[in-house]
């Protein structure tokens, strides 16, 4: 397979380059795409941004080209607890139904993301030429909403020691990288209280349980940095 790297040219030709890597739009000439190219707005975010809400267009359209971000809300007592995780392809704003929702208390970036945003009448107009795309947009909601099902059964099921191994499998799968020395980086600069807004637990008992994963083997850890160094162990314990 032939890797594809990103433009080295202008900011044009990389949001060309973008649009034209997203599995949302694939099929769509290259005419229609440079339209969208000029319509559209793309945003950089790095770890720890958060959306600026535009009061101009409170119902716009996003999707995440590439990167990582955490969609988190605060329960009863004031803590956080982080709802899903979004990747590439998934979408939100506007087309949710949702009026008035300030996405900025809620979304944050894990890891360096890029966005783009368009209004909802730019979005009908590309469904009602592209109708394929709109089946597009359903699978990626039926992603979610299984991805969501599959949370809440780990929260509801499971301890916070497997879910916590749960956790760090996926995420060094999906975004780490194999160690020289040997072992799997998580891939992401993550806290404790990131990890336990994960996983549906105190910061309390994820230090705890980080702490005795460090002492039998399973991770090497320091600030923001999580190593796993037993990942056969890790995946064994997550299918307990």
């Amino acid at each position: 397979m032939t890797e594809t790297t990103k433009p080295h040219g202008t900011l044009t030709d990389e949001k060309l380059w973008h649009l034209q890597h997203c599995p949302l739009f694939s099929g769509i000439s290259r005419q229609e795409m440079e339209h969208l190219r000029n319509v559209t707005i793309m945003v950089k975010l790095e770890p720890e941004d958060r959306i600026l809400s535009d009061a101009d267009d409170p119902n716009a359209i996003w999707f995440i080209k590439e990167g990582l971000m955490s969609l988190t809300y605060g329960d009863a007592d004031g803590k956080d607890a982080t709802v899903l995780l979004l990747g590439p392809g998934d979408l939100f704003g506007g087309m949710e139904g949702v009026e008035n929702l300030d996405y900025s208390q809620n979304l944050a970036a894990l890891k360096p993301t890029v966005l783009c945003r368009m209004t909802q009448i730019q979005m009908e107009g590309l469904l009602n030429k592209h109708p394929e795309i709109g089946y597009r947009i359903t699978k990626f909601s039926w992603r979610r909403i299984a991805r969501l099902q599959q949370r809440l059964a780990e929260i509801m099921t499971k301890s916070v020691r497997v879910r916590l191994a749960t956790m760090l499998v996926n995420l060094s799968t999906d975004y780490g990288a194999d160690l020289p020395e040997g072992g799997r980086s998580v891939g992401l600069t993550i806290t404790h209280d990131d990890l336990a807004r994960l996983v549906g637990s105190s910061r309390e008992m994820v230090s705890k349980v980080m702490s005795s994963f460090r002492d039998e083997g399973f991770i090497r850890s320091s600030r923001k940095q999580i190593n796993i160094t037993d990942l056969p162990g890790l995946q064994q314990m997550a299918e307990s």
